[in-house]
């Protein structure tokens, strides 16, 4: 992969404003046509730029005044906006943009033309999508393995220099299911929920058709490395170069280059100093070797058959790992990986047993119907926030949920008859679980307590227990300190 001046740059977001060195990432570009639900939820500041421009305002200005956010924030939320095909510019709502302002929740997109980004060096995908067009960098000149680019606009630019990294190997077509599952962790990423780095062998999707548009064109993305700690011992970290979750992928992919790439160890020398870049690589190291004991510890628990399972195996090992490392950052990890088994399992599930919901759409009758049937199945009680989703359930952990009590007291054979049979507690527990997850996403109440911690955990490995129908394993479980 050669380098010139014609070579696209793509330059996805704003500089952080803490201290940085933008490096440049060498990529090949597919595009492909994929079923892709991004943006099918969208986090608090998209709701509410979202809401305000269907209320009338026009202004970039107007809404960062409103909203009391930064103007390149609201413009970064517009932007995610528009790619998931709810706004137009000029802050118009699309018609989707309407209907999901009328009904609170972004519906099922269809397949479209979506760019999915290799790493040269490992024919990996990049846990990323990008739907509307990429922003290119405007390059002033280049040399050897520095390149200048100009940030900002007139009045307010600067020029810096970047790094770019070595682009070893040759374009090869992606797998379909690699594709799909670059479009699920970047939904997920979205939706504010991560899990610990894992190989792209660690996780499955269903397979469904893509389509690829002609061939694979070079790149390079702008990444900043920037000085952080992340809790778990790091000074460093990556930004996410597509301002969707955090970049700690990619800074685990530079951590590995800067063994044998020179220019990119000074560059994060120059950042750190020396002595805490060596301290970082040992934090790396460690981490690895806490997510092979995690992911032992689960195997240890749930016995082999889980192995049949990676995904669901990946995010039970993400919840070990941070009880393992147990600081506020994990803690919180903890409670949103924990609704994410459930998110892996239950879409399969209602295609087992698929649910008939009942036919009057008159307001009580579904949800009297569901409350009878969550309470013949054994459950102590129904939540309020279920009661009102059952009315119309839509796609979404909340609809999976009631689909499957709903077949589960159609069918004496669906594992959830088991579950709320020896767990009746287990809509509350969901919904206290969910209340958890959206809190580390966008609250501000901290971290999850040690016992809520220990609940949530149970919750997980009862779920993959009934639900997958394991048998193997120890019943013993470690306690959060």
């Amino acid at each position: 992969m050669s380098f010139d001046r014609e070579t696209p740059v793509f330059q996805l977001a704003f500089p952080p404003r803490k201290r940085y060195r933008p490096v440049l990432l060498p990529v090949w570009v597919h595009q492909v046509t994929a079923p892709t639900g991004y943006s099918r939820t969208l986090d608090v500041f998209q709701t509410v730029v979202l809401r305000l421009c269907a209320a009338g305002v026009r202004d970039v200005g107007d809404l960062s005044r409103l909203i009391g956010l930064d103007t390149a924030l609201c413009r970064t939320a517009i932007a995610r906006l528009v790619e998931g095909r709810l706004m137009e510019p000029g802050l118009k709502l699309t018609e989707a943009g309407r209907r999901t302002v009328a009904e609170g929740e972004v519906a099922e997109t269809d397949p479209q033309l979506v760019r999915v980004f290799q790493e040269p060096a490992t024919g990996g995908l990049l846990p990323r999508i990008l739907v509307a067009d990429p922003v290119r960098a405007d390059l002033r000149e280049h040399r050897g393995r520095w390149v200048t680019i100009q940030f900002g606009t007139a009045g307010a630019s600067r020029e810096v220099s970047a790094l770019r990294l070595r682009a070893g190997g040759s374009s090869m077509r992606p797998s379909e299911r690699n594709v799909l599952e670059a479009c699920r962790s970047h939904d997920l990423a979205a939706r504010g929920l991560r899990g610990a780095s894992r190989g792209p062998s660690d996780t499955v999707v269903t397979a469904r058709r893509i389509g690829f548009q002609g061939t694979a064109n070079p790149a390079y993305v702008v990444c900043y490395v920037v000085e952080d700690d992340d809790g778990s011992g790091r000074t460093w970290t990556v930004e996410d170069p597509f301002a969707v979750g955090d970049g700690r992928f990619l800074a685990d992919l530079l951590a590995a280059r800067s063994e044998s790439d020179e220019p990119l160890g000074r560059l994060i020398d120059d950042l750190l100093g020396g002595n805490r870049r060596d301290r970082t690589a040992t934090a790396r190291k460690i981490d690895q070797e806490l997510a092979e004991e995690a992911r032992t510890d689960v195997i240890r628990i749930l016995g082999e058959e889980i192995r049949d399972h990676p995904e669901v195996l990946a995010h039970l090992a993400d919840i070990e790992l941070a009880l393992l490392k147990d600081t506020a950052r994990e803690r919180e990890n903890a409670a949103r990986t924990a609704i994410r088994v459930f998110e892996c399992i239950l879409p399969g599930l209602n295609e087992r047993f698929p649910a008939r919901l009942p036919p009057s759409r008159e307001p009580g009758v579904r949800e009297r119907a569901f409350v009878l049937t969550a309470q013949r199945l054994g459950a102590t009680s129904v939540p309020p926030e279920m009661r009102k989703i059952c009315r119309n359930p839509k796609t979404g952990l909340a609809g999976d949920i009631i689909r499957a009590v709903w077949a589960a007291g159609e069918n004496p054979q669906h594992p959830f008859v088991t579950f709320i049979r020896q767990r009746p507690t287990l809509l509350d527990d969901l919904d206290r679980s969910r209340i958890l997850r959206n809190n580390a996403t966008h609250g501000p109440t901290g971290s999850p307590a040690s016992d809520e911690l220990e609940h949530i955990r149970a919750l997980a490995y009862e779920a993959a227990r009934h639900l997958l129908g394991l048998s193997g394993g120890s019943t013993n479980s470690k306690k959060v300190n």
